[in-house]
């Protein structure tokens, strides 16, 4: 208790405020049920936490109840499901298994989401802000895209991405050689849970490489302590998360020997060159380091071929089309046809706005240059990527609380008292509102006019589409499903469905792994499909479930759509049964399946 009572007496009262403040809107926005950032995801993620308290293995990422029936292995190291776990273990004995998991999974957000709070004020202190608890609430009103992946049930890993992302920037503001440790542990750990964040956690091994060619003093040294804490937390994160008997197998899309080889041979590479000092030109140092970069990139192509083609390499042409790239997240804004149009974007007006006013800050001589800087390049890479691969869009706005603190404290009237809350110990000759403001605009503006100059395309219907149009299928009635049932449905259909009282075998789910059963689940749906039955019989199906559809809504659609629409219709072929069921979905039994396909589910508390 006394650990406990000295972390809350050192807590600043606007961490406290504005964690509390997170914490209510993030919980009021869950029980009207609206999660922004909420995707099926977190649905396995779930799945996956339940697996890892029935087996107690760690290392047995293979789910069960996923038949495809090819073995569905999770992509997802067992840390990130760690902190779920744990607590659920603790508090089951009181309350039960289930009612602990549901307990951990709304709890352990808003305690990540303390750790990004504190860390994010640590992070503006850096700036010499007059009140730093003021520039927090403001960051934390600009960056509420980010923060709503620490809402509670938002169990997917990018919560815990956040906190090393966090953590990196500080260190590499901070400087020096414990920091530079302590980053390149950050960066194996990191890669450990997923190589996602490859494009921010290179951004602290540049600067050691820039500071190290421009000679600067133990530049050399922190390059080496960079180095060296890579390689060795890469090694130590391999037997951590990766179980003895996969320690030979390349895994292209989960930690594995590929990966702890690239931090490997990274690290000690870094500290090998570092190890020559300042000595000699820049030019030199600078073409051992981009020699370095080329060998070890060609050293992972020759070694690992199978995953020159990146970590979904495995996903054939047929889902990459009809299933990945129909994604919005796996898009590039773009080629997102409703993206700008819709409301989601006007979250990211005020982020885009601190993201451009941080960087004229950085190229600003009347602020400290160097934690500008740093803030600058981690947000607009957040940015750019975020415009090339939408996922990546949650993670900048994290960092624009101080450059929009300043946009406001240079807009608001000097006379006003409010105005001094905002602003940093030497603000003289700061920038006008005008130029901090006017970059960011014309990004929204750019932005605007390409989407109406080239709107990008419609995604063309396919099958599956029409059989997986109720958009939330989880809301409905749960069934209780007969012993043995393997249910043959749409991925979001078939995760949601995963959570029945009676074990349940699902033939899809949307995951990549899962790409084989996906496969044959849009292949039943496509009409070019010449027998679709056999798809049911090779997975040994017996039920489909589909979205319920108004016969009205698919009439200039089903003609080219024949069996989606009749099963989502209710008019299924003689070789379907349909179930008696309320709600969103239609069931069918598949009788010739045999043993529990005579038997449809029953609704379900």
């Amino acid at each position: 208790m006394s650990t406990i009572g000295a972390i809350y007496r050192r807590t600043p009262a606007s961490v406290a405020i504005v964690w509390l403040a997170l914490s209510a809107v993030l919980s009021l926005l869950l029980l009207q049920g609206k999660m922004p950032n909420g995707d099926v995801d977190d649905l396995m993620k779930l799945h996956e936490i339940r697996h890892l308290l029935q087996t107690g293995n760690p290392f047995d990422r293979t789910l069960t109840g996923i038949a495809q029936p090819e073995p569905m292995v999770s992509h997802w190291p067992w840390i990130v499901d760690a902190p779920y776990a744990l607590m659920a273990a603790a508090i089951a004995p009181f309350v039960g298994m289930e009612a602990a998991v549901a307990v951990a999974v709304f709890t352990v957000p808003l305690l990540l989401l303390l750790v990004a709070v504190t860390l994010l004020f640590l992070l503006i202190r850096e700036f010499e802000f007059e009140h730093p608890g003021a520039v927090l609430a403001v960051a934390a009103f600009a960056g509420l895209p980010s923060f709503s992946e620490f809402q509670p049930w938002r169990i997917d890993y990018h919560n815990l991405q956040m906190l090393i992302l966090l953590g990196t920037a500080l260190l590499t503001i901070r400087g020096g050689r414990v920091a530079a440790v302590l980053n390149g542990a950050l960066m194996a750990l990191s890669t450990a849970i997923s190589a996602e964040m490859a494009p921010f956690l290179v951004l602290p091994a540049g600067f050691y490489a820039l500071a190290f060619i421009a000679g600067e003093s133990d530049a050399g040294k922190d390059l080496r302590a960079y180095g060296l804490a890579l390689a060795a937390a890469g090694i130590a994160m391999f037997f951590v998360v990766v179980g003895p008997r996969t320690y030979t197998s390349a895994a292209c899309d989960r930690y594995s020997l590929l990966h702890l080889t690239a931090l490997a041979v990274t690290g000690v590479t870094l500290a090998g060159i570092s190890t020559a000092g300042t000595a000699g030109s820049w030019r030199i140092r600078a073409a051992c380091l981009l020699v370095a970069a080329c060998a070890s990139a060609a050293l992972l192509v020759f070694f690992f071929p199978q995953c020159a083609g990146g970590p979904l390499v495995g996903v054939s042409d047929y889902v990459r089309g009809n299933w990945l790239l129909r994604i919005d997240q796996e898009r590039s804004i773009f080629y997102s046809a409703d993206f700008i149009s819709s409301d989601r974007f006007t979250r990211f007006f005020l982020a885009i706005l601190g993201t451009a006013a941080t960087c004229i800050l950085a190229i600003s001589g009347t602020t400290r240059k160097r934690t500008w800087v740093v803030l600058a390049v981690f947000s607009t890479v957040g940015l750019l990527s975020g415009l090339l691969y939408l996922r990546y869009l949650r993670f900048f706005p994290l960092f624009v609380g101080p450059g929009t603190a300043l946009l406001i404290h240079q807009g608001l009237p000097v006379w006003l008292p409010l105005r001094r809350y905002f602003g940093i110990r030497s603000d003289n000759g700061l920038p006008g509102v005008s130029l901090l403001a006017a970059p960011g605009v014309a990004i929204i503006a750019a932005l605007f006019a390409g989407h109406l100059v080239w709107p990008p395309q419609l995604t063309k219907p396919i099958g599956i589409d029409i059989a997986d149009a109720c958009e939330k299928a989880d809301a409905g009635p749960h069934f209780v499903w007969p012993q043995g049932a393997r249910l043959f449905a749409p991925p979001n259909i078939g995760v949601a469905a995963l959570g029945s009282p009676v074990a349940l075998d699902v033939v899809a789910v949307p995951f990549h792994t899962a790409a084989k059963g996906i496969e044959r689940v849009l292949r039943f749906f496509d009409p070019a499909t010449p027998d679709p039955a056999r798809l049911l019989d090779e997975t040994k199906a017996t039920h489909v479930a589909v979205c319920r559809v108004e016969e009205t809504t698919l009439k200039s659609i089903e003609a080219q759509f024949p069996l989606a629409s009749r099963l989502a219709t209710g008019k299924p072929p003689d070789w379907l049964t349909e179930c008696p069921v309320a709600g969103p979905l239609r069931i069918y039994r598949y009788s010739a399946a045999g043993g529990p396909s005579g038997q449809c589910p029953v609704a379900g508390q």
